[in-house]
Order: structure tokens, then C-alpha cells, then sequence
């Protein structure tokens, strides 16, 4: 049996969804933020959107600079990630105040993080509103990875906890179990 959900909830439907924090510089300041709105949309050219609030810090970052790092966290940063998801950066040093480490990123000034388990640099290629929310195409111009936890193209799920969202305050993470179609 099915039952209606109201509008407010169906986000969550499709969650959980890998967290990411969405780094950003403006001047000397720099600020992260967490999405889990953030996928990829093209192979050729690379190219990756993350879904913000015109009411965001990082919006209007990333309106004015045009470059952005999408860093992809594990379970063992939740805290971290929690932190730069709940409060804003206008007057609050998050990377600070999460005690995350900043990583020079090779190709864009926004520095990505050293915590992070995959660093994906990205200019802004287009942006299209989207309701309340407006998408940010980022075109990648430098990929990174912890060279122990992808293998293959994938995550080494039995090496890497990967940390999804799953709606408020709660997260998950990937089970070291593998399944495939018979």
C-alpha cells in the first residue's frame, strides 16, 4: 500500500544522496558548504551541477569568482561536514571552525580540502534557475582521489565509508556489500 507525501518531503524520497562540501574563495576568504544536490551531467565535456539557494553564502560566491571545488567526504568527517552544513559563512570562518585543512588545487584558485577523500575542480560553465534554487554546471578542469580508495573506476567500499545524506541531522554510509544483477 502507498501513501501520499507531502510536497516538503519528496527531496528526501531520493535521498540518501553523497554529501559533498562545495568549497568557494572570494578575496582571501574562503567558505564550504554542504550538498547533497550534486551529480554528475556530461562525460564530454566533464561536467557536474550543484543545486544552491540564491539565499546561500556559496551562491553568491560562486555567482562572483566563477570556480568552485566539489570535495567528497567520508563518515569520519559527519561532524565537519555537519558543522559547514548548518551554519553560514558570512561571519563565521567554517573551514575554522570544522578544523578542515585546505588543499591548493592545480588548476583554479579555490582550494579544495585536504580532508576530503575526491577533489573535483570546476569553473563555472552555465547556471540555470531551477524554482527555488538555482543549478551551477561546473565544467571539471582537475579530478583528484585518495589513490587507496578508488580502484578501477570505483570506490574501494571496503576501505572508504563514503557519508550520505539522509535528511536533517541523520546520515549513512555505504555497506561493504557489493551486488550485481543475475
Amino acid at each position: 500500500m502507498f501513501r501520499e507525501v507531502p510536497s516538503v518531503w519528496i527531496t528526501r524520497l531520493l535521498h540518501p544522496k553523497l554529501v559533498v562540501l562545495v568549497v568557494t574563495k572570494d578575496d582571501e576568504k574562503v567558505n564550504a558548504m554542504a550538498a547533497a544536490w550534486c551529480m554528475p551531467v556530461s562525460v564530454k565535456p566533464p561536467l557536474v551541477v550543484v543545486s544552491i539557494s540564491p539565499k546561500r553564502y556559496t551562491y553568491k560566491l560562486i555567482k562572483r569568482k566563477k570556480e568552485f571545488t566539489i570535495n567528497v567526504m567520508s563518515l569520519d568527517k559527519m561532524r565537519e561536514v555537519h558543522i559547514c552544513g548548518t551554519i553560514s559563512g558570512v561571519k563565521v570562518d567554517k573551514i575554522e571552525r570544522a578544523g578542515l585543512r585546505l588543499l591548493k588545487s592545480t588548476k583554479i584558485e579555490t582550494p579544495g580540502l585536504e580532508d576530503a577523500i575526491a577533489v573535483i575542480e570546476c569553473t563555472l560553465f552555465n547556471s540555470v534557475e531551477a524554482g527555488d534554487h538555482e543549478l551551477f554546471i561546473g565544467q571539471v578542469v582537475a579530478a583528484r582521489v585518495r589513490s587507496d580508495t578508488f580502484v578501477n573506476g570505483v570506490y574501494c567500499i571496503d576501505k572508504v565509508r563514503l557519508l550520505y545524506h539522509l535528511g536533517g541531522d541523520m546520515y549513512t554510509t555505504t555497506s561493504s556489500e557489493v551486488y550485481r544483477p543475475t
